[in-house]
């Protein structure tokens, strides 16, 4: 009998923290994270406000659990890319970070990720940003698992080392991302574009082949 109260509380819990995030992600979305208070979304969840509190203590916090939820959804869709990613490996990383921007975007707006990449800076040590650090690790491991396939099949130079330049597209892809949220009149195409270009040199370098014959097979197709 006491499990399945336990159970029923329980519930009834995930039931209302659903409630308080969809108030939080829609009045973000249309408001903005900074002009949004607390009691609003109590107000729109139709919950009491101390209950927000209870679960989340501030914005910051629903704001974590919004990213959070952000990777759970989006979880599947880049494994199945990550699995089944295209032959090339320059077409493939592009593309997959063409699938991050548009997850990122389609979840979240600009200033809510705007607030997001800020946390190390504005509040060191705090779940947003620890939850930062935990995005970049996911995205790094997608990236050191493709980048491996890829150099078993002798795509990549067997020398490559995969973890450091897994860790290099991710920093790239930051970057870019950063200059998408901080810039108002910046598009997603264009997002899009600055990075494919720095992809490309990362694995072309900025060498032509014939000038570097001791590290053959880079690309294969180049």
């Amino acid at each position: 009998m006491a499990s399945k109260v336990i159970g029923l509380r329980e519930r009834n819990r995930q039931h209302r923290v659903g409630l308080i995030l969809g108030a939080a992600s829609r009045l973000f979305a249309q408001g903005g994270y900074d002009s949004t208070r607390i009691e609003e979304i109590a107000e729109v969840a139709e919950v009491a406000p101390a209950t927000v509190y209870n679960y989340f203590t501030n914005k910051a916090n629903i704001l974590t659990a919004l990213a959070a939820r952000h990777v759970y959804s989006s979880w599947a869709e880049r494994s199945a890319y990550v699995q089944n990613p295209p032959s090339d490996p320059v077409e493939a990383v592009q593309g997959f970070e063409r699938l991050l921007a548009d997850q990122a975007m389609r979840t979240l707006g600009r200033e809510c990720w705007r607030v997001i990449m800020a946390a190390p800076y504005l509040q060191p040590g705090s779940r947003l940003h620890r939850a930062g650090i935990i995005f970049g690790w996911l995205i790094e491991r997608h990236y050191r698992r493709m980048l491996r396939t890829f150099q078993e099949r002798g795509q990549l130079d067997a020398d490559v080392d995969i973890r450091a330049l897994a860790e290099l597209i991710t920093a790239i892809g930051t970057y870019h991302f950063g200059r998408r949220v901080s810039d108002e009149n910046m598009t997603l195409d264009t997002l899009k574009q600055d990075i494919e270009r720095h992809v490309l040199i990362t694995f072309l370098g900025v060498m032509p082949r014939q000038a570097r014959p001791d590290a053959p097979g880079v690309l294969a197709r180049h």
